[in-house]
Order: structure tokens, then C-alpha cells, then sequence
């Protein structure tokens, strides 16, 4: 512990000293974040045979950022964790230890032009997409090797980034041809441009993005025979005569696929058009390519929403996503076919209902698919006091479910295409600039095709509700000025 806190002190006060002698800035901040939550039929619909649940969840991150004029670097500490699960007698802490959450370094070669490298969050658009996922207490963030473009006066800015992933130590003679079998791509890569036009009214921004997963790994048994010659005996121990005995034993081998690799592309175009009451916001985008089983994939997303200030304080919006699916009568076509759109990479928190009942749903692409049509009206009191209040209504995007109809004798079940209504009522107090506190409680309302995609029986599950208290502090605990 002494040699940490020797560590630590010996780093501020060299940065302090780079600080002043090179013109540079250095920041030290903070996150503190608790959440209190009350889940019963949070995530996942619930029958009798499951109980609500009281739970806290905590996350404290320490951020280190220093700008020069050529470089900029970021490392955050986190320690996310929930309430007990660790002894509070023991001298040691087994699970969610403090990990480097980000740590990149960024070279500007120009006032514009910059290369970042490293572990990075990745937030572009409305995080439909490529999301940092700020709700969950672990985020997420990407290793990889980004170009970045960022021209302010002329009001556009572009990424390059792509990443190539490994286990350690990998092969030293084809490194690119060694055996990943996390569940994450082995290799990525995207271009982001976003332009502004018409004194940045119109926001314009495009993505077009790769991923590519090794094939799943399979498993092959093989047998081995053995024969062996017993004796036979009378009871007086005396040998009579001879039999074979037949052994066989049989050996499972994981095979992995390092050479096989399939990949899908995005591509897609978001516009956001401000005015002086009225926002209006588009976005589509086509996935094509192959899944990580190797079906050929065609899937096409939309979504589009319009917001009006109605009165200074109350803005009212109406929206509506499409996420393509899969038509599981279609048994010829999904032999081959996947139609089903996926943002793994995405935030779902913020975008489809805050009792998180889609958030691994839009991320597979296996799935009948997913509209929501949803209407919020939010009443800002004063600067620290809001209220939101959102109404969403979902369906699927295709009218059969992958599951047997037993009684039809078909390998899918037709069903309606609605799958219920859920209310997110919200409430936000700002009581400082850098300290919140967010209070909501949300419900849903399921239909008989719910309970059959989450596979319970029709009439079993119980009143879905949710409610969560958080509370939100990001301290700044230092700050040099820049010469």
C-alpha cells in the first residue's frame, strides 16, 4: 500500500511540473454513482415461481485527462460492484475489482488531424448503434486505432477507427490466423463523418461499420476400441476357459475455426434538423454480409421521431422504431436467411424503455423483430427540477414466433403481432451542477405473444413494474490552468 500511494504522489507532481513547464493542462475528476432499485418483472417477465427483488448497485470512477497541444491522454479507474456480494470481513475483494476502464493516448498532427489509440469509449449519434452504455454500472469501451478529423469552423468532424483482437499470446508465427473464441468480433472497423449545414440547423452524420466473429466452435467425439481376454473360472478357482470383453471410450475435442471468418457491414444515415420549437430527427440503416453462424443476412432498420416545445416548459415527442425480423413461416427462406437487424454495440436503455425488457433483444439478430411507437412529454419546473413521462406501445415486426406449434404440427406459431405497453415515469433534481438525483417508476402491460417470446404460459405472469432511486456525483478534484 506504501508503495502506492509513493506511486501516485511521485506521478501527480511530475505531471504538476510537466504542467507548468510545458504549457499543458491536467484534470483530475471523479464519478460517484449509487442506484437503489425495486425489480419485479424488471428485464424479464416474471410467473409465481420467481419473487421481486430489492437490490443497490454502486460505481465510483476516477478520470486523469492531460492535454498538450500535440498530446491528449485519458486513464480511468472503475470499480463497479453490487452490495454485498463481497465478504465484508475478508481482506480481500474477489469480485469487480478496481480494472482500467479507458486509457488512450491521442498525437494531433495538426490542429484537426489526430491519431487516438487505446482503450476508448465509443458514443456517436443517439448511441443506437455504437453506445457507451452509461446505464449499466460496467459501460463498455472498445481497444482499437482511431483517426480522428475535427474541423469546428467548418463544422464537420470524421472517425477511422478499426480494432484486430487476440487471445494472449496468440500464434507468434501468424498471429491473424490464431483461434478467438470470445464472444466479440476479432476484427473491426468504421468510418463516422458528421457535417453540419444551414448555421447547424441540419445535422447530417453517416456510419458505415464492420465486424467480423470466427466461426463458433464445434465439437467432434471420436471412439477407441479395446479388446480384452478374460479367464474364466470354476468355483474351485481352476481356469475353464477364455472370453473377450469389448471396450469402447469415447473422447470429446472443442475444434475452433481461426480461419474461418464472417463478417457483416452497416451502413446508415442519421439527420437531426433543429428549429426554433420543432426537432425533427430520421435514421435508417441496412446490414448485410454474414452472421457468426454463417447465414447470409439482409436487415433493414428505420426510426424517426418530432419534438415541439409546446409551451417553455413542457416539450412534447412522437417516434417510432422498426427493427427488421425474422418471418420463421418463411421455413425455406430461414435456411439460409437472416433478416433480423442487431445493434450489439448500442445503448438500449434510453431508446427502448427503462425496464430494459429489449436490451439482449436488440442485440440479436435471431429474433421476429421489434416496432416501438412511442409519445413523452417532459415538464422542465425550473433548472434543477424536471418531470418525463413516456408512453411506449410494442409489436413484433413479423407475425410468427420461433417456437413449435405443437397443436398445428409447424415448427413456428403464428401469433398477434402485439406485445404490450409500458410506462416510464421519471423525475430529476439537479440539487449542483455536478450532483443529480434521478427517481422513476415504469410498468408494463403485457399481451398473451409477450408471455409466448418469453416463454411462459398465457395468463401466468404477474404485474411487471419497476422503480429505482440514483444519485449522481462527478467531483472535480483538480484543475491546472493552461498557460
Amino acid at each position: 500500500m506504501k508503495k502506492l500511494f509513493t506511486f501516485l504522489f511521485i506521478t501527480t507532481a511530475f505531471l504538476l511540473l510537466v504542467t507548468v513547464n510545458l504549457r499543458a493542462q491536467f484534470n483530475i475528476t471523479g464519478e460517484f454513482r449509487m442506484r437503489g432499485e425495486y425489480r419485479d418483472g424488471y428485464s424479464t417477465l416474471r410467473d409465481s415461481s420467481k419473487t421481486p427483488y430489492a437490490d443497490i448497485l454502486g460505481r465510483a470512477r476516477v478520470f486523469v485527462d492531460y492535454r498538450t497541444d500535440k498530446i491528449t491522454t485519458r486513464f480511468s479507474l472503475q470499480d463497479a460492484w453490487v452490495f454485498g456480494q463481497n465478504n465484508f470481513s475478508s481482506d480481500t475483494i474477489s469480485k469487480n475489482t478496481v480494472n482500467m476502464f479507458e486509457a488512450w493516448l491521442k498525437y494531433n498532427f495538426t490542429k484537426n488531424l489526430g491519431v487516438k489509440v487505446g482503450r476508448v469509449e465509443l458514443n456517436y449519434d443517439d448511441q443506437r448503434f455504437l453506445g457507451k452504455n452509461d446505464w449499466s454500472m460496467w459501460g463498455s469501451t472498445h481497444d482499437l486505432v482511431m483517426v480522428q478529423w475535427d474541423a469546428p469552423k467548418a463544422n464537420n468532424k470524421a472517425d477511422l477507427g478499426f480494432a484486430v483482437n487476440n487471445n494472449a499470446p496468440g500464434n507468434p508465427k501468424i498471429p491473424f490466423l490464431s483461434s478467438y473464441t470470445l464472444n466479440n468480433y476479432k476484427y473491426m472497423g468504421y468510418i463516422w463523418a458528421q457535417e453540419k449545414l444551414f448555421n447547424e440547423k441540419l445535422t447530417l452524420s453517416v456510419l458505415a461499420f464492420i465486424d467480423s466473429y470466427q466461426k463458433n466452435s464445434g465439437t467432434s467425439t471420436t471412439s477407441k476400441t479395446t479388446y480384452d481376454t478374460l479367464l474364466i473360472r470354476n468355483s474351485q478357482d481352476s481356469i475353464i476357459g477364455t472370453t473377450i470383453q469389448k471396450n469402447v471410450t469415447k473422447t470429446t475435442n472443442t475444434i475452433d475455426f481461426p480461419t474461418i471468418l464472417y463478417a457483416k457491414a452497416t451502413i446508415g444515415l442519421d439527420a437531426l434538423l433543429n428549429l426554433k420549437k420543432w426537432n425533427f430527427f430520421l435514421s435508417g440503416y441496412y446490414e448485410g454480409g454474414h452472421v457468426k453462424d454463417g447465414h447470409k443476412l439482409a436487415a433493414w432498420f428505420y426510426a424517426a421521431y418530432a419534438s415541439f416545445q409546446l409551451v417553455k416548459p413542457l416539450n412534447l415527442m412522437i417516434g417510432y422504431d422498426h427493427l427488421g425480423g425474422n418471418d420463421f413461416s418463411d421455413t425455406t427462406g430461414q435456411k439460409t436467411k437472416v433478416t433480423g437487424f442487431s445493434t450489439p454495440y448500442g445503448t438500449a436503455h434510453r431508446l427502448y424503455g427503462y425496464m430494459d425488457l429489449w436490451n439482449s433483444y436488440v442485440k440479436d439478430y435471431s429474433t421476429a423483430g421489434l416496432n416501438d411507437l412511442y409519445a413523452r412529454a417532459t415538464v422542465t419546473f425550473t433548472e434543477k427540477n424536471s418531470i418525463e413521462a413516456t408512453y411506449r406501445w410494442f409489436s413484433l415486426a413479423q407475425g410468427a414466433l420461433n417456437i413449435k406449434d405443437t397443436k398445428n404440427k409447424l415448427p413456428y406459431t403464428k401469433v398477434d403481432k402485439s406485445l404490450g405497453s409500458e410506462v416510464d415515469l421519471m423525475y430529476v433534481y439537479k440539487a449542483l451542477p455536478n450532483l443529480d438525483l434521478n427517481l422513476a417508476y415504469c410498468f408494463f402491460l403485457q399481451t398473451k405473444t409477450m408471455e409466448l417470446q418469453r416463454g411462459l404460459k398465457e395468463g401466468s405472469s404477474k404485474f411487471a413494474q419497476y422503480a429505482y432511486i440514483m444519485i449522481s456525483y462527478k467531483p472535480n478534484f483538480f484543475t491546472s490552468e493552461k498557460k
